[in-house]
């Protein structure tokens, strides 16, 4: 597959693919943005640290040595959160001209200390005048993403904000609790998350605002060319309106992450 057309995969964790994965994804995408994600126990502060450090120093220098343009987004993921969490820190990291945003942030459980950590990351994203990506997980997916909701809507964001968060990993389910709201839909393309089709599905219900394709490509069962094979289904399968797939597959996160 050679890249013909512009597309980019808005959320992987390339440190836990393997070399030959870079090279298979330049030649389909334009671009990839990889997130901070849970790789190790979060004993400390420094753990988060060395995370952020592979992912700028390793994870950038094994793109550029296959053709791939890279970005980054920082977050404490809230399977990762640490005891001595370090909110200065994360605003340095977030200066490095390889960062895109704030992110993977967001909630697994919904406890008190993961709400907090959510929200202060929430803010720093406004103050840094970065985008936010939000995490939703497998487990109780529709009451977790209401209770994004509302943390979101307390702390009184600014309207152009909210239009940068991305709410990830939606279902059909979920896109209906978000669709109402200014914020972006993340379409994760990935066995046992959404099929090509069911993607495609939402996307000729919904249209293309406000809706993002990615592969979330990781240590778990993952495709990282389901975004072209995702086009490929719309385009001939759902005969869905080529601005509109590159909506989804493209202009959409080319402008949230101003890239």
């Amino acid at each position: 597959m050679v890249k013909g057309e512009n597309m980019m995969d808005t959320h992987i964790h390339s440190d836990t693919r393997p070399y030959e994965d870079f090279e298979k994804m330049a030649l389909c995408l334009d671009c990839v943005i990889t997130l901070a994600h849970d790789p190790l126990e979060p004993y400390s502060m420094d753990v988060v640290r060395a995370h952020f450090e592979k992912l700028i120093n390793n994870e950038i220098n094994r793109s550029e040595k296959n053709g791939l343009k890279m970005f980054i987004c920082l977050g404490i993921h809230p399977r990762m959160i640490p005891p001595d969490v370090n909110y200065s820190m994360l605003r340095e990291y977030l200066k490095n001209k390889y960062v895109a945003g704030v992110g993977e942030i967001g909630l697994e459980r919904g406890t008190k200390d993961e709400i907090k950590v959510f929200e202060e990351q929430l803010l720093i994203a406004q103050e840094s005048n970065l985008p936010a990506v939000v995490h939703t997980p497998r487990r109780n997916k529709e009451e977790i993403t209401k209770t994004i909701l509302e943390v979101i809507n307390s702390l009184g964001l600014k309207k152009e904000m909210e239009k940068n968060i991305i709410i990830e990993h939606c279902t059909k389910e979920t896109v209906p609790m978000v669709y109402d709201t200014n914020m972006n839909m993340g379409l994760t393309v990935q066995p046992n998350k959404l099929t090509p089709m069911t993607a495609s599905e939402i996307v000729k219900e919904y249209g293309g605002e406000r809706f993002l394709l990615n592969s979330d490509s990781s240590s778990a069962p993952s495709d990282i060319l389901s975004v072209p094979k995702t086009v490929l289904k719309m385009k001939k399968v759902y005969n869905i309106k080529e601005e509109i797939i590159e909506m989804v597959s493209h202009i959409n996160g080319k402008n949230i992450f101003k890239l």
